[in-house]
């Protein structure tokens, strides 16, 4: 085995100088070749603005155009390079393999899979350090430095100090996500469980999970627009007319199912605290479905002799799916779990897009967005405060990595036992 580390060691080196050389002249060449494309999407571009008589300026259709031709050009030659990658390097790695070890089959299969998963690997590696990682840590410095770069804990004042800017924006913040943490994944399991067991016990089940499956197609821009206008409030007050008196409605769906009037103005989500609640709801009311198909595929890949067995012994329907049913698809639950618990942590959209932006309705996500808005009082230090938050934000994800890498280890020692 000593013998074949240097090969593999000489395999790597000639693979990592082909990446770093061959790899970065081809992208280059590819560029300088196609640049004329460019030229003739601009002429394209003359062409159909002085045939269509378009309004705007001949120079900004020319640059759109411009831009539009290096965009393709950009993902022809990202997508050739990524080929070549791969076809470059497993052949390089086979080749060389097989000219070092010199007939020997076990040698060079040695070589061959000591290097190749990380010709697989790699290019994700690079990708998660420059685009993951090392922002990270530059976040990280960054919000304990003043906007001199001076050490300091300052920008996390609004954790303890009630006189710093975002103090009271903050505990709202964090105990709204909590709520959102707690609530909208627990209910979102509950009912896709629900939904995933009844809906198989019928005939038309099909076409129920279907229907519930369907918001999942939709934005959450989208969602919130059409809860906006179930939980909307306001009308057409009770007018004077000439033949008599215009009866007055209520605009907002719910609020006229709960007998409001049109005088009561105010939308369900903008509620002082209950607001919040309104708010989860749209989510769950998008992420249900996903949540009843995850466990509906996974509750028919129930071992059937166990559940024939658990008849046998006279279980009923609740001692069935709690006892038998539940525990053979708990890492299902976990998984689905975690997904959505990242899905809450970093919600933006709804609460956005329904202008829920009072300090009662905050998440962490739009607490950013509400410094980035209205923090900018706070001088030159502003985008240390934003680099504190975002390391907030990124702790509060740290407990569900932790949860997942301790699952996930006792799952494999438990396989390999």
């Amino acid at each position: 085995m000593g013998s074949i580390r240097p090969v593999i060691a000489g395999n790597g080196l000639a693979i990592t100088l082909t990446i770093l050389f061959v790899l970065p002249i081809t992208a280059v060449l590819a560029f300088l070749i196609t640049s004329p494309l460019d030229d003739w999407m601009v002429q394209l571009g003359t062409w159909l603005h002085q045939s269509n008589d378009w309004s705007f300026a001949l120079l900004e259709t020319q640059e759109r155009f411009a831009k539009i031709g290096f965009a393709i050009r950009s993902i022809f030659i990202a997508v050739g390079i990524s080929f070549l990658y791969f076809w470059l390097t497993n052949w390089l790695n086979h080749g060389l393999a097989r000219y070092r070890s010199y007939g020997s089959t076990g040698r060079e299969t040695n070589i061959i899979e000591a290097i190749q998963p990380w010709i697989f690997v790699g290019p994700a590696l690079v990708l998660l350090i420059l685009f993951l990682l090392i922002p990270a840590f530059s976040t990280l410095s960054l919000s304990f430095q003043e906007a001199d770069g001076s050490a300091t804990v300052r920008n996390y004042a609004f954790l303890w100090d009630k006189k710093a800017l975002g103090y009271e924006q903050f505990r709202y913040a964090m105990r709204n996500s909590l709520l959102w943490l707690i609530l909208v994944p627990t209910v979102c399991i509950s009912l896709g469980l629900l939904i995933a067991v009844l809906a198989d016990s019928v005939r038309w089940g099909i076409v129920a999970k279907t229907l519930i499956f369907i918001p999942m197609a939709i934005s959450f821009v989208g969602a919130a627009v059409i809860w906006r206008n179930i939980f909307a409030g306001g009308g057409v007050p009770a007018q004077e007319a000439i033949n008599g008196i215009t009866p007055s409605y209520q605009i907002g769906l719910l609020k006229a199912l709960l007998g409001h009037t049109a005088s009561y103005n105010e939308p369900l989500y903008s509620l002082k605290f209950w607001g919040n609640f309104f708010l989860m709801w749209i989510l769950v009311w998008v992420q249900t479905g996903f949540a009843m198909v995850i466990f509906s595929a996974a509750l028919r890949g129930v071992p059937e002799d166990t559940v024939e067995a658990a008849t046998i012994d006279g279980a009923n329907p609740f001692q069935m799916f709690f006892r038998i049913k539940l525990p053979q698809i708990y890492s299902t639950v976990v998984v689905v779990w975690t997904t959505l618990v990242i899905l809450v942590l970093k919600m933006f959209d709804i609460p956005y897009a329904l202008s829920a932006n009072d300090d009662d309705k905050l998440l962490l996500a739009t607490m950013m967005e509400n410094a980035r808005n209205n923090w900018s009082v706070g001088g030159d230090n502003v985008e240390n405060l934003f680099a504190a938050i975002a390391v907030m934000l990124m702790l509060t994800v740290v407990p569900n990595m932790i949860f997942n890498a301790r699952r996930i280890r006792r799952e494999q020692r438990e396989t390999g036992r």
